[in-house]
C-alpha cells in the first residue's frame, strides 16, 4: 500500500478499525511468495482516510464517510460530471474532430 503513501501499520490499523477491505492472500508456489492484493479501489480509499485524518475527523466520522460512498466507482469523475466553480461555461475535451 505504498502507492498510497501509508505505511504498513497504519493500514493494518485501520485494517483492524473496519475502515479498509481485508486484502486477499495470493501465493505465487514458493517460499515468501505469499502478498496481499487488495481491491482496486483500496488506494483510492487508504488517501480519502488520510485526507480525512488531517481535516481532523474521528474515526467514527470516517468510518461512516466511507460505509456511504460506492468505493466500485472510486477515482476522477468525468469531465462531464464535473463543474465549474468559477462558472465559466464548460468546455470540450480537446483531440480529433468527428
Amino acid at each position: 500500500m505504498a502507492a498510497a503513501g501509508a505505511s504498513e501499520r497504519t493500514i493494518r490499523n485501520w485494517m483492524d478499525r473496519g475502515l479498509v477491505p481485508t486484502p486477499t492472500k495470493v501465493s505465487l508456489g514458493y517460499p515468501n511468495g505469499v502478498f496481499n492484493r487488495f481491491p482496486a479501489y483500496a488506494c483510492e480509499q487508504v488517501r480519502f482516510i488520510a485526507a480525512m485524518r488531517a481535516e481532523g475527523l474521528s474515526f467514527d466520522e470516517i468510518k461512516v464517510l466511507v460505509a456511504a460512498r460506492d468505493w466500485s466507482k472510486a477515482g476522477r469523475a468525468a469531465p462531464a460530471e464535473v463543474e465549474s466553480r468559477d462558472g465559466a461555461p464548460p468546455t470540450r475535451p480537446r483531440g480529433r474532430r468527428s
